[in-house]
């Protein structure tokens, strides 16, 4: 069915006209609105435009940089922070831009007074000169923190999206630069600069010149470096440092920083710490910026004191390769005026705390180094500054230099002011070895102002060797008026060659008498060969009591072992004196023994040039005086005479009632034991503890002697602390009581207490108090504990599986160490020590205690008397890393060979070497344990060995610390094994019958280590044998267990 259209009701008519008419004042009011709106925002400057910009400057008064400051969660970093956000807003707020600035964030602070970088938003266009000049204005009224209106930079914050020079996060190489622009419009290595259309080369980037327009390249969010977070360092102090420090720097790092001073000061720039890898991760100095700049000082390795730029700009950059890392640099800077120096002040220098104002010439083959130690190789070069005579002072000294061309290496003062007087240059110099080629003394003075024309005059020269000694020279300057003075060593070939200066002065006036010549020393000859023996032994009796090395005083052979046996009445001793003495150091030695045949004890080991040691007495008729030389090298050798007596040498005996010191004076026996140190060696306090029997079958009591008597202690106030004590007197590390019935016998008695002050109490009585008195059990614990897990190898296998297949699971391993040895893991031999002789590692030790290492005598035999060249290093796992944590590295100052030892016959290869400071317990540092002096290791058992060695005989060190695992030889099987040496009850072999793991050359000195009840037990020093790793030639190993009554009495006394 079809309907037709119905007609709107008049009511539904009204509703709809009403509802359009609704709807159209609506529109009209959101069109009103929204054109309202725009034209506030086009009154204030926000119609979607906004000004923001990256802002600078330098607080120079009222706050002080302190780390905290780069922390933006300290409360120093938020309190400064609000202070210098209100400063700014409070300067805006007084100047035109009051209703267009919008807000301030500060970013970071750093060094070199208080920098401030800072973002800043404005409502609407906003020019930065205008900001700029706005802030400057608004700060002159304030007060509180005062603002250096010269270091105000603004540069504006361009959108990311179309300027990123830098990354998110802080770049590890300063610049951090792509080579092309962001935008594609830069030609390759160019980047865009702000503005985003000016190009500019990438290495004109953070070079200290402004050279965008808007100086955007210079902009420190791009420029901070990776190191220690800052770029422009201004003002007249300021610091930097390496990255990480006093951590290690990481590899592959390129810092650079720019410092600016005031116009014509200098910068004087101090390093207080400073550790690189020489000549590869170097630290290079420039006076002036950009790319005019001028390389001053290429410096690394150890630090260089303080250096001086000569110029108000300075560039600092430093590079580090992808290889080993060192704790690096913390250096501060201040600027100086050096406009009034004079010519005294310009060449005067000691060099104790630098170069002072002398340069290095760029041009040379290589730099002076400053040191304070002798440097390699030995033989050539001062041991000591000529200032202080001793290693704590400076001097310089020419780089080594293989090689057979002519090498020149410069020094060269400022240029001298006028002088209306002749001046006099001093200095102190040394040439020794027999390499040693030419020094001259240059006057250098420039002749034209139009072409760089300049005259050299030779002042002062000298050729050849003048021997180890410091000689002085000086030279008359009658004219300084625009001259400079240059020290010029010349070098020819060889490595004997140094040449090194020291105390350079400048004083008014002429000079006076010329000091003699130094004598030459003659070019040595190559010694005629001589028997091995020398054509003896030989024995001497007085009358005929004066003896000397082959061909004295010309050069003596090589390859010598020269025997003397001095002979005295029976009853008589014998004093040794030497009047001359020179042969080659720690190379070919002297020893000297008391008495003779292979039972004598050592009296002494005597190498170098230096015949002012003490004489030598002995306590038998008869010294044993031996001359070993080795293949290369020679010196005069030794002249020496000798005589007899009863009680030669001996001090005169004590009257009765005084004690003799060891020191050889004389005290009353009342100052014995009386707690305080009457003796110049404090020997009268060193033996007042014993643990004595009262009887052959009793236990040991632990007696007090004062003065001269000796009271067994009570047990009465005993506690763990005494107990300790009492043990490190002893020469133990701690120790635990045992209380026993006293006796009769016992008496008398004391009791012991500790005082307030820390003091030890001792109240003597005739009877104990509860009937018990003390015996104390002492020992060296804890030791011998790993304090890192030790994870299975590769194969699967832990050190237990090792032990217990023992060469099969090395071999299988495939590494050939130690010999046939593996990597160890790190931690797995706390007690390791590599030790160090002048930069080198020679031999393995062990460490006992925190401060005591045992080690093997023929390692430091030769060397026991050169301290100075030792070090220690502990903790260490691979030898590319000692100076990276964990590892620690200690000096020595005590060497003390067995008194046993003897070189021919290898017995008694044991020493003990003391640190200079204690070390520090770690992790991966722990002493071992120490085996009683009754303790026996059967044959057959597997114990481990570690070091450093040779991979295989005549083979080269290894980095990784490496482990094997031998078993024990019985004495008597090892004799047969090497019936060329006597095997003493001193020793203890190692080895399979079939070879293949053995130690070898560098090892020597190390630990052969056993476990017992959870603790590792040093059982021997590794010492020597045939070879390395040959079949049925174990190797040979000093018995600690032996040596345990030794060792205790050595840390007693020392």
């Amino acid at each position: 069915m079809w309907r037709g259209k119905r007609r709107w009701s008049s009511t539904e008519v009204l509703l709809s006209v009403l509802c359009l008419t609704l709807l159209a004042v609506c529109v009209s009011l959101i069109i009103i609105t929204w054109l309202a709106m725009q034209t506030d925002l086009d009154q204030c400057g926000l119609s979607g435009t906004e000004s923001v910009f990256s802002g600078r400057l330098v607080i120079t008064r009222g706050a002080v940089f302190t780390e905290k400051l780069r922390n933006r969660s300290s409360l120093q970093f938020k309190s400064l922070a609000f202070d210098t956000e209100h400063l700014i807003s409070d300067a805006f707020g007084r100047g035109s831009l009051n209703n267009d600035f919008k807000a301030c964030e500060v970013l970071e602070f750093s060094n070199g007074s208080v920098v401030v970088n800072f973002d800043l938003q404005f409502r609407g266009s906003v020019e930065v000169k205008e900001a700029e000049q706005q802030l400057v204005a608004g700060l002159q009224s304030t007060g509180g923190l005062v603002v250096n209106q010269n270091s105000i930079q603004f540069t504006v914050k361009e959108d990311l999206t179309r300027y990123q020079p830098t990354s998110s996060t802080k770049p590890t190489t300063t610049p951090h630069l792509s080579t092309t622009s962001s935008s594609g419009k830069c030609p390759p290595y160019h980047m865009a600069c702000g503005d985003g259309t000016t190009c500019m080369a990438t290495m004109q980037f953070c070079d200290g010149v402004d050279n965008c327009p808007d100086g955007s390249d210079e902009n420190h969010t791009l420029c901070a470096t990776k190191c220690d977070g800052q770029f422009l360092l201004l003002g007249p102090t300021g610091s930097f440092h390496s990255e990480n420090f006093p951590l290690p720097y990481n590899n592959g790092i390129i810092c650079r920083w720019v410092i600016r001073v005031q116009e014509g000061l200098a910068i004087k720039m101090n390093f207080h710490s400073f550790d690189t890898e020489e000549e590869i991760d170097t630290l290079s100095l420039y006076e002036g910026t950009g790319q005019g700049k001028n390389l001053t000082y290429l410096l690394s390795g150890p630090s260089p004191g303080t250096v001086w730029l000569l110029s108000d700009k300075a560039t600092v950059e430093f590079s580090s390769d992808d290889y080993n890392n060192f704790q690096g640099f913390n250096a501060t800077y201040s600027a100086e005026d050096i406009s009034n120096l004079s010519n005294e002040e310009r060449l005067s220098c000691s060099f104790e705390e630098g170069l002072c104002f002398w340069r290095q010439e760029p041009e040379d083959e290589g730099d002076w180094i400053r040191t304070n130690i002798p440097t390699f190789p030995p033989f050539t070069g001062p041991n000591f500054d000529h200032t202080f005579g001793n290693q704590s002072g400076y001097y310089i000294v020419t780089p080594g230099s293989p090689g057979q061309w002519e090498k020149n290496f410069k020094i060269r003062s400022l240029r001298l002011a006028h002088s209306t007087e002749p001046m006099c240059l001093k200095f102190w110099y040394h040439m020794y070895g027999e390499n040693v080629h030419r020094l001259r003394v240059l006057v250098v003075r420039q002749t034209t102002s139009v072409v760089r024309e300049a005259s050299v005059i030779v002042v002062f020269q000298k050729e050849g060797n003048y021997g180890d000694s410091w000689n002085f020279g000086q030279v008359t300057l009658n004219s300084t008026a625009d001259a400079t003075v240059v020290f010029e060593a010349q070098k020819k070939g060889g490595m004997k060659n140094d040449i090194a200066l020291d105390d350079i002065s400048l004083t008014n006036g002429p000079c006076g008498a010329d000091p003699p010549d130094p004598t030459v020393v003659p070019t040595p000859t190559t010694p005629p060969p001589i028997p091995p023996d020398c054509g003896g032994p030989f024995d001497l009796w007085e009358p005929n009591s004066t003896f000397s090395s082959p061909n004295y005083p010309h050069s003596y052979g090589n390859k010598a072992s020269c025997l003397w046996t001095l002979h005295a009445r029976e009853g008589w001793n014998i004093l040794l004196h030497f009047l001359d003495f020179d042969v080659e150091s720690t190379y070919d030695m002297v020893e000297v023994r008391d008495g003779a045949g292979p039972q004598s004890e050592l009296l002494g080991v005597f190498t170098g040039t230096d015949a002012t040691f003490p004489d030598v007495i002995s306590t038998a008729n008869q010294i044993t005086v031996m001359f070993f030389t080795d293949s290369t090298g020679y010196g005069r050798g030794f002249r020496a005479n000798f005589t007899s007596g009863l009680a030669l040498g001996m001090p005169k005996p004590c009257v009765t009632g005084q004690y003799r010191c060891q020191s050889g004076e004389c005290i009353s026996n009342v100052s014995v034991c009386n707690g305080q140190p009457d003796c110049a060696d404090s020997s009268d306090e060193a033996d007042c503890v014993h643990q004595v029997s009262v009887d052959s079958t009793s236990i040991r009591r632990l007696q007090l002697q004062v003065q001269t008597t000796r009271y067994t202690t009570c047990g009465q106030h005993w506690n763990s602390q005494l107990s300790h004590f009492m043990c490190r007197y002893l020469g133990y590390r701690s120790g635990s009581a045992l209380l026993i019935p006293s006796t009769e016998k016992d008496s008398p008695f004391t009791t012991v207490s500790v005082a307030a002050n820390g003091t030890l109490d001792l109240t003597p009585s005739e009877k104990c108090t509860g009937e018990k008195v003390i015996s104390l059990e002492c020992d060296n614990q804890p030791c011998g504990v790993r304090m890192v897990s030790q994870k299975m190898d590769q194969s699967g296998s832990t050190e237990r599986r090792m032990e217990e297949k023992g060469e099969e699971e090395s071999e299988e391993r495939g590494t050939v160490r130690v010999v046939g040895g593996t990597d160890s893991p790190k931690g797995a031999w706390p007690w390791m020590v590599s030790l160090y002789f002048r930069g080198r590692h020679v031999c393995g030790a062990t460490l006992i205690d925190n401060e005591w290492l045992i080690t093997a005598a023929h390692c430091v035999y030769g060397k026991n008397i050169h301290l100075s060249n030792w070090e220690a290093v502990l903790g260490l796992h691979s030898r590319d890393s000692v100076d990276v944590l964990p590892s620690q590295t200690r000096k020595v100052d005590h060497i003390i060979m067995n008194k046993h030892y003897n070189r021919r016959t290898k017995d008694a290869d044991i020493a003990m070497m003391h640190l200079q400071t204690n070390i520090n317990f770690t992790d991966y540092i722990q002493p071992i344990c120490l085996p009683g002096s009754d303790q026996q290791f059967e044959a057959g058992r597997k114990c481990f060995i570690a070091g450093w060695g040779a991979e295989e005989e005549q083979g080269t060190a290894v980095n990784v610390l490496q482990q094997a695992v031998l078993p024990l030889v019985s004495r008597s099987e090892c004799q047969k094994l090497l019936p060329e040496y006597n095997i003493t009850a001193r020793m203890v072999c190692a080895g399979y019958s079939e070879g293949g793991v053995d130690s070898c050359q560098g090892d020597s000195g190390g630990p052969l280590m056993c476990e017992e009840d959870g603790h590792w037990v040093q059982v021997g020093v590794i010492s020597f044998g045939v070879g390395c790793g040959r079949p049925q030639r174990p190797g040979v190993y000093a018995l600690v267990s032996q040596f345990a009554d030794w060792v205790v009495q050595t840390r007693r006394l020392y």
